[in-house]
């Protein structure tokens, strides 16, 4: 089948090479000029089943609705902050009835993921910066009895984490700051991080070689039923599919048509340096469970990455944010960077559902197919996501239940 695949971020590469390896012609319509320009650039390494890095998952819930919405969320409000932000907000917050079974269902998905990544690593034999293991950092006896809940869902789904007490932690990382306010920290053997954006180049190229189309510098003003389906672009004009799948950000509702889907842009940050001395740096992933910045190791350089804000814009100054990942990379990995050399310090937004699951399947519209908002875990889900999809175009029965999943449940 002709099929077209608007969006050339993590989602939308994987999307169009397993397409691609089921036989398909594929073409790819991306508004920038290479692939992972957006929210892939430079986004935080994580490949995390724990879902343990921020805002993974929305908060673990609260004895009531109103102490729900009254605690905090680790999520700043912008100046372009709308009420349709703050709408969303307030159900990222409530964590309505279901929550540990779509809590399993990320895990789940992240988990089967992370094994397709591996699989396609191997098979294509790709080469990108990954490394394995995260350690969760606690401060108090508190911080770690809040978690609880959370430890034992991952246990329940076999993440096999581990509470270490602070001298074990220090065994796996070395280099951690004397100066560490450290309790207790948990162990995530499972957990995985690998460099977002060299993995998608590395994966374009071999789609190329299966034969996709990339039509980069090229918008989709709009999708219709004249009575195929047809992509109206900028550059390209009219062109006809059998079928469509976006893989798009925050242009979907309108590009598609569909009325109100509760999604918003959610804005983080990332600061990479290279390594000025090697054991002084992490030896993989460190979180730190108070500020939800991360530090991890990848290859010749430390990636640190946290903030999250609603309402924010593209160009927005953003110095508190970055004062907070310099201040903690100094703080626990002291001399582990160049500062010296050039540092990249990258801004992007993600679009997040008010459940942290993405919109995968049908859209509602015939030969027209979502796989986007998939939040903060674009990178841990993209793999298994495209292979599920992949899977429904062609009428397969999938490897997990999707059904949580399932656009229906906001689209109207």
């Amino acid at each position: 089948m002709k099929i077209a695949v608007i969006g050339a971020g993590i989602v939308g590469i994987c999307t169009a090479y397993e397409l691609a390896l089921d036989g398909h012609s594929v073409s790819v319509f991306e508004r920038h000029g290479a692939v992972a320009e957006e929210a892939s650039f430079a986004c935080a390494p994580h490949q995390s089943p724990s879902l343990a890095h921020a805002m993974a998952a929305p908060a673990w819930p609260q004895s009531s609705r109103l102490r729900a919405l009254l605690s905090p969320s680790g999520i700043s409000l912008g100046r372009g902050t709308s009420w349709k932000d703050l709408r969303w907000l307030s159900g990222w917050k409530a964590a309505p009835k279901g929550f540990l079974e779509r809590f399993a269902a990320a895990q789940t998905l992240a988990r089967y993921s992370l094994e397709r990544q591996q699989a396609l690593t191997l098979q294509a034999s790709l080469v990108f910066e990954q490394s394995q293991g995260q350690l969760l950092l606690f401060r108090s006896e508190r911080d770690v009895l809040a978690y609880q809940d959370q430890l034992a869902a991952l246990n329940a789904q076999g993440a096999a984490a581990k509470v270490l007490t602070p001298e074990e932690a220090r065994k796996l990382e070395p280099a951690l700051g004397s100066d560490v306010a450290l309790h207790a920290a948990l162990h995530l053997p499972h957990d995985a991080q690998g460099n977002c954006r060299q993995f998608a180049h590395a994966l374009r190229d071999k789609a190329t070689e299966l034969g996709v189309r990339f039509h980069f510098s090229t918008a989709v003003s709009a999708v219709s039923h004249t009575p195929a389906i047809t992509l109206h672009t900028d550059r390209l004009g009219t062109q006809q599919f059998d079928h469509i799948v976006a893989c798009t950000g925050s242009g979907a509702a309108s590009l598609l048509a569909f009325k109100q889907a509760p999604l918003t842009r959610v804005w983080s940050c990332s600061l990479s340096a290279h390594i000025r001395e090697p054991l002084n740096a992490p030896r993989s992933a460190v979180l730190d469970g108070h500020s939800q910045v991360s530090i991890t190791r990848l290859g010749g350089r430390i990636r640190v990455s946290g903030g999250a804000e609603l309402g924010g814009r593209q160009h927005q100054k953003h110095g508190a944010v970055s004062k907070l990942l310099y201040q903690t990379l100094q703080t626990h990995f002291p001399g582990a960077a160049d500062f010296s050399r050039s540092m990249q310090l990258w801004r992007g937004a993600s679009m997040f559902s008010p459940d942290a699951l993405p919109l995968l399947g049908p859209s509602g519209r015939p030969g027209i197919w979502l796989n986007l908002a998939h939040g903060h875990n674009g990178w841990s889900m993209a793999c298994g996501s495209a292979r599920l999809l992949a899977d429904m175009i062609r009428g397969r029965a999938a490897e997990l239940d999707t059904t949580l999943v399932q656009p229906g449940r906001f689209i109207s």
